[in-house]
């Protein structure tokens, strides 16, 4: 589908999204997700991450009310693209945004962002996270 035709559908499915003001929201960009994917899999996933953020052509910083949110619908679709690790960097993608996204509401509510967040897990299990400043 191109860009236009998916804007256009888009625009029908969320006409509010259009309209509504939307708080800022910041996030990783193109190069920082393919760097991070290289870095984990060996594979940049640049496609995968294009398809993931296409709909801020047309909806801005609203975008993540499409493709950013977990179904199975979305995993089916990247799963046959682009394998079960496709998936899983397609999660790690969404993680990250808000990630970021927490980060810098940090910075601006505290004054003082994270410079580093450290996750452990255990069993698959969250058994921890450190934040430093």
């Amino acid at each position: 589908m191109n860009s236009q035709r998916f804007c256009q559908e888009t625009q029908n499915q969320h006409p509010k999204a259009y309209k509504a003001r939307v708080p800022i929201r910041y996030m990783p960009d193109l190069k920082t997700h393919t760097a991070i994917s290289k870095q984990r899999t060996g594979k940049s996933y640049t496609k995968l991450h294009k398809w993931i953020d296409e709909p801020s052509k047309c909806l801005g910083r609203a975008h993540r009310i499409e493709r950013h949110n977990q179904s199975s619908d979305y995993q089916k679709y990247i799963e046959k693209l682009y394998g079960k690790k496709g998936v899983i960097e397609w999660l790690v993608h969404i993680a990250l945004d808000n990630l970021e996204t927490a980060n810098k509401l940090a910075e601006y509510i505290y004054r003082k962002p994270y410079t580093r967040m450290e996750v452990e897990f255990k069993k698959r299990r969250i058994t921890d996270c450190v934040f430093k400043k």
